[in-house]
């Protein structure tokens, strides 16, 4: 049984193939921002974890990927949109910043719309936890980084 994604009614799989089939569906507005951002942020932890992101690490293997990510990262920072971190996930027409406030408007829409919301705010939580605490997730790992993290 695949542990739920976050406070929504989807698993971890089940959100993934859903919102992948959504983004076929759903028009050009904040709803498909939500799902762009979304995919983005999954292939970001596929790469992060080394092994695709199916669940979410807890205990030991949490601790492990937080410690590689933080050393990697360095003290806290604030993005700064001329160095060569990334603040707006590939693929995604929002920057980090920007996807927080989505959150908080897609949990508030109905149906897939909320779930997109809920996953969201699971993926900011968690991504939160390995850059070291609330609000600590703001800029993406270049991709060289992501590859000293990938093979800790």
């Amino acid at each position: 049984m695949w542990e739920k994604f976050g406070d929504s009614e989807w698993n971890i799989p089940e959100a993934r193939s859903t919102v992948a089939e959504l983004r076929h569906h759903a028009g050009d507005g904040p709803e498909y921002d939500g799902i762009e951002l979304f995919q983005a942020l999954c292939e970001y932890l596929d790469e992060l974890h080394g092994t695709g992101f199916d669940y979410f690490f807890t205990g030991d293997e949490l601790s492990v990927l937080a410690a590689a990510v933080q050393k990697v990262r360095g003290p806290r920072i604030e993005p700064d949109p001329d160095s060569d971190r990334l603040v707006q996930p590939v693929n995604a027409a929002v920057t980090l910043a920007e996807g927080r406030d989505l959150v908080t408007w897609l949990e508030a829409r109905p149906r897939w719309e909320r779930e997109i919301g809920l996953c969201l705010r699971a993926l900011y939580t968690y991504l939160d936890q390995l850059y070291g605490g609330p609000g600590s997730f703001n800029q993406l790992l270049t991709p060289g980084e992501v590859a000293r993290v990938a093979a800790r």
